[in-house]
């Protein structure tokens, strides 16, 4: 389809120009509850005759996510429906995403989520192959990830888990990196909810070139510096884009992002964010309020450029010290205090900055290997 989609676009020969930009909006039915998500694309000057090209963008939104049949649906008595949507643009490129569950455009029941990137300059879907100077290395260096981050901890009772080969036909893209779609048949949550992953920047950088349209996101021209660390730490944020911060409500958390069941630690309780590789936020373990009542005491990320400065996988104790001097405690963990810790073997560093406490965890090889933001100290290093 995607194939005879672009040679239709070819043949409107579409003018390279500056277009509008991509809406999107949410329409919801109080009576029913169900709701839509609605993508269009808009011309910046409405007095102008409409371009070609936004012309083209909409006829693929319309046939990458079934606008029509979902309005329809949505319309019909006793129809299910419920839609959330993602939309990042930039001026010069638009990413859409769309999780569509209860009644499908097919009439079925179920659940399918789906992407759509597109040049605001010429109309045309971006090809995932299109941001890759090197793509077979790519996509090599994501399946990589996926057999040790995702397949890994997946469990065995899932039904649904067929992650490889990596679909590359349905994908989107925002600040923090690359999310790729999967069919239900093949990938989706306990919940019954289609899977995804979402690859970070910082993982696929080696391979996007200057030529590419995400060039900008994954190399950033920004003046990193120490001072980020603090103002992170401040914030009580290890990453601003996710919005988790710590004091916050765990059951407040479970509104926003899906978590995972908790697994527990000596001291905490520990919930994976489920569609958010590496994220985790732990509350104690013998908190005296109800679960959904306790403030978030940590935040986990194992895979993470933090600040800018600080990566897991790369970032070396040498560049620890030398970024933030020398810790204010120290403790080694054997396999079995790691264990309990949900940790690698090795050591943690433990920084007091600005109200907070920054744990950066090395592996035995010395290497950065996750950072945990904490509320406090924990009562075994006082």
């Amino acid at each position: 389809m995607k194939r005879i989609l672009a040679a239709l676009l070819v043949a409107l020969s579409l003018p390279a120009c500056a277009l509008g930009e991509i809406t999107m909006t949410e329409l919801a039915d109080s009576e029913s509850g169900n709701r839509r998500v609605v993508f269009s694309a808009e011309a910046e000057d409405a007095q102008h005759a409409p371009d070609p090209a936004l012309a083209a963008i909409d006829m693929q939104i319309e046939v990458r996510f079934a606008q029509e049949k979902a309005k329809i649906a949505m319309g019909r008595a006793g129809a299910v429906l419920h839609q959330t949507g993602t939309l990042y643009q930039d001026g010069k490129i638009a990413s859409m995403g769309l999780l569509w569950k209860g009644e499908q455009a097919s009439g079925r029941e179920g659940c399918s989520a789906a992407g759509l990137t597109v040049s605001l300059e010429t109309g045309m879907e971006i090809y995932l192959d299109e941001l890759f100077t090197d793509v077979e290395g790519a996509v090599a260096a994501m399946e990589a990830i996926l057999e040790a981050d995702v397949l890994e901890n997946m469990s065995d009772y899932m039904e649904y888990a067929e992650l490889l080969p990596m679909p590359q036909d349905s994908y989107s893209i925002d600040e923090r990196g690359l999310t790729v779609y999967w069919p239900e048949d093949r990938y989706r949550y306990f919940d019954g909810t289609s899977g995804s992953v979402t690859f970070y920047w910082h993982e696929l950088a080696d391979y996007i070139g200057e030529e590419s349209p995400v060039y900008a996101l994954a190399h950033p021209d920004v003046p990193y510096n120490p001072s980020g660390i603090e103002t992170q730490c401040m914030s009580g944020e290890l990453t601003g884009t996710l919005g988790l911060e710590l004091g916050e409500l765990i059951g407040n958390i479970a509104q926003w992002y899906p978590l995972a069941d908790p697994d527990y630690t000596t001291d905490a309780l520990v919930f994976p964010l489920e569609r958010e590789r590496g994220f985790a936020v732990e509350i104690p373990k013998y908190a005296e309020t109800d679960e959904d009542e306790t403030p978030v005491s940590a935040i986990r990320a194992s895979c993470i450029r933090f600040a800018g400065l600080l990566t897991t996988g790369e970032s070396t104790e040498v560049d620890v010290i030398k970024l933030l001097g020398e810790p204010a405690k120290e403790t080694a963990f054997d396999e079995d205090a790691a264990f309990d810790a949900m940790l690698e073997p090795g050591r943690s560093l433990y920084y007091e900055v600005s109200g907070r406490v920054l744990q950066l965890h090395l592996d035995e090889s010395g290497v950065l290997s996750c950072v945990i933001l904490r509320s406090a100290m924990p009562e075994s290093l006082y």
